[in-house]
């Protein structure tokens, strides 16, 4: 082998060096709020904390390019699919397109890739696999389109 096989890619270790450690606050899932340990707020770090931005930038869908307190690159434009595709492949191609473009944002995240899709009702439910500095997870949401 002329070339060793370190684990990454020249570009993926470039990222993770230069990038600060990723930090957000904790949040309770069952509650969607912040969560609270010994009677005060807590972070988590790297993975965990990717996984509250992603969840965070993907609910901020009728915010951006409204509020001034996120940047124009924080949130998606979901809500614009809301009765607008009759068309199944260009309706995922479309949901494909708004996440990835949501999530690339983040020089944490490298990819997004993985997509599957299931109509219930008038939402649809999206899975796909996110690949970051730290490690890759599958991520689950929902997205109304009706």
């Amino acid at each position: 082998m002329i070339f060793p096989d370190w684990g990454q890619t020249p570009a993926e270790a470039a990222a993770e060096d230069d990038l600060p450690l990723f930090t957000e606050w904790a949040v309770d899932w069952k509650k969607k709020c912040f969560a609270i340990r010994n009677g005060s707020f807590y972070a988590v770090t790297e993975t965990e904390a990717l996984k509250i931005w992603v969840w965070r930038a993907l609910q901020t869908e009728s915010f951006r390019f409204f509020y001034t307190a996120w940047s124009w690159d924080y949130g998606n434009e979901l809500h614009t699919l809301l009765g607008g595709c009759v068309d199944q492949g260009i309706l995922e191609s479309r949901l494909r397109q708004y996440i990835r473009e949501a999530l690339l944002v983040s020089p944490y995240i490298l990819a997004v890739d993985g997509f599957s899709f299931r109509k219930k009702g008038s939402r649809m439910e999206v899975r796909f696999s996110a690949h970051t500095v730290y490690e890759d997870f599958d991520y689950e949401t929902e997205v109304r389109i009706g």
